[in-house]
């Protein structure tokens, strides 16, 4: 999506009015209330919206609310935030058709690409801790499990369930029972979304699973040759293979 010309930078008029919504549906109410605003013609594309700051208060809502807003609208293509300048409405905003099923899939999309940014950061740094720290106990666990990660028509149940203990493995063989446990957590959370990888981004497809499966073999094969770098970057590569469907399917990079 080009971004936003200097001579199509131009503040959101009088007109717009933004009622304050309930807090409890903050995120999605705002998001909706801004797409009816670009429907009605009061923002145009190439308008830069108010502030964060100025939305928060307009909409008598957190801030966190606002930013969650323009993540969801970002990924949907209504909107484009340009580091540095400011939020503007995409030029092909109002093209889009706002229904419940593109909200909910663009919230569970921003969710999820959240949790996977979590994840990259610290299942990379336990991969490489592993390497240096293996044993010979937990290198045969490691590979027992990428042994039954089969990409072969595999059921997606029995994919996940697999794909689960791997990461667990990892972390536990980094032997840092903190990391151990902000792993659980974070895989638990994205496992969440079964529902959502396998329907909108289709990661138990045959050619994602074989991506998946092949990535998790070299985290293993690596761990087990003490290749801390080259465990870290496998497991940003395995868990890659989500993220590169997220942008595939969302326009707006979530």
């Amino acid at each position: 999506m080009d971004k936003p010309s200097q001579n199509q930078e131009r503040p959101a008029g009088n007109g717009v009015r933004f009622d304050a919504i309930q807090v409890h549906s903050a995120p999605e109410a705002l998001a909706r209330q801004i797409v009816e605003q670009i429907r009605s013609g009061k923002l145009a594309p190439g308008d830069c919206l108010p502030s964060q700051r100025e939305l928060a208060r307009m909409f008598a809502v957190g801030l966190g609310s606002v930013r969650e807003a323009v993540k969801i609208l970002d990924v949907m293509g209504h909107l484009e935030v340009v580091r540095g300048k400011g939020t503007f409405v995409a030029s092909n905003g109002v093209s889009q058709t706002p229904g419940r099923s593109p909200f909910d899939k663009a919230m569970e999309a921003v969710s999820l690409a959240d949790l996977m940014k979590a994840r990259e950061v610290v299942e990379s740094g336990a991969a490489r801790m592993a390497a240096v720290r293996a044993d010979p106990e937990s290198v045969e666990r490691l590979r027992e499990i990428t042994d039954r990660m089969r990409p072969d028509g595999q059921a997606s149940d029995a994919y996940y369930h697999n794909d689960f203990e791997f990461h667990l493995a990892v972390a536990e063989t980094a032997n840092n029972p903190a990391m151990s446990e902000i792993v659980r957590l974070l895989v638990d959370k994205s496992h969440h979304h079964i529902g959502f990888m396998n329907d909108a981004l289709g990661i138990a497809m045959p050619v994602n699973v074989e991506r998946c499966v092949n990535t998790a073999r070299k985290v293993a094969r690596c761990i087990e040759q003490g290749d801390g770098p080259g465990a870290d970057q496998a497991m940003r590569e395995h868990l890659n293979v989500v993220n590169c469907e997220l942008r595939k399917e969302f326009p707006g990079k979530p």
